[in-house]
């Protein structure tokens, strides 16, 4: 996927209208990321099955438009997994009108919780942690397109401060629900 996050929502854009997927851009990138965090392993067939069940496996130009979407699967799985925790939602860029952005993480938030339903989630007061209450504040967020917003510096600093926590949120679910091996403890050795 691009470092440009415009130039990387309008591939997973085009590749989503060849595809005659109604979800948008950001919705879909949160979908997946909810079914990475809930389900862990998700197989390209997996995922373009809940993204594009009506994938023709004849079709020259769906075959690249799942291709595309195969690659966003790589790239969350790798962000996910990075020791550096360089998870990022794909949201619009930040020369992008705010209000356009705080809707656009609203809808993130929507796909999160939709995947991570889809990937077998039933009870949130049964998650471990601090998990539960993570999600019910993505709940919350995912209402984000219907508050007011201005361009000036409080509402931006306001919006990076929520991406920021959604970000930490998801990393913290995915920490406790598929917790990575802790590197073996040593026995100290006398000499």
């Amino acid at each position: 996927m691009s470092e440009n996050p415009n130039d990387a929502i309008a591939l997973v854009d085009a590749a989503l209208r060849r595809l005659g997927v109604e979800m948008g851009v950001t919705e879909c990138h949160g979908m997946l990321a909810g079914l990475l965090v809930a389900g862990k392993s998700l197989t390209r067939e997996q995922w373009l099955g809940h993204v594009a069940p009506d994938l023709a496996a004849g079709d020259v130009l769906a075959q690249e438009a799942g291709d595309t979407l195969e690659g966003l699967r790589q790239a969350v799985v790798a962000q996910l997994n990075d020791p550096m925790l360089d998870f990022q939602p794909l949201l619009p860029a930040d020369d992008e009108p705010l209000a356009q952005r705080v809707e656009a993480l609203g809808e993130w938030c929507q796909g999160f919780l939709l995947g991570m339903s889809l990937g077998g989630l039933k009870d949130v007061a049964k998650l471990p942690g601090d998990s539960g209450e993570a999600l019910r504040d993505l709940v919350q967020l995912s209402r984000a397109g219907s508050y007011d917003v201005g361009d000036d510096e409080e509402d931006e600093t306001a919006y990076s401060e929520l991406l920021e926590y959604v970000r930490t949120a998801v990393l913290l679910v995915n920490e406790e629900l598929n917790p990575t091996r802790a590197a073996p403890q040593m026995e100290p050795t006398l000499h």
